[in-house]
């Protein structure tokens, strides 16, 4: 399981400023693989409670934005 460390270096070699939200969405994606949205923001206020939606859309938009995450739309 990769740790906070792995997380920073991994948005540091992306050219992303390392945060907390960035940092907890990019380990509940890493614990929930293939998740919707919604299971993404429900992990990720386990523990950033005072995260908005909003935040979390935009750290996924981010991180997709970056390479590091793909966007899986399905069809219809």
């Amino acid at each position: 399981m990769p740790s906070t460390s792995d997380y920073a270096e991994l948005l540091r070699n992306s050219a992303l400023r390392v945060t907390r939200p960035r940092v907890a969405v990019l380990d509940a994606v890493h614990g929930h693989p293939h998740a919707d949205t919604d299971t993404i923001f429900g992990a990720v206020r386990v523990g950033l409670p005072d995260v908005s939606r909003q935040a979390v859309y935009d750290v996924l938009a981010a991180l997709t934005d970056a390479g590091l995450l793909r966007r899986i739309q399905p069809s219809g």
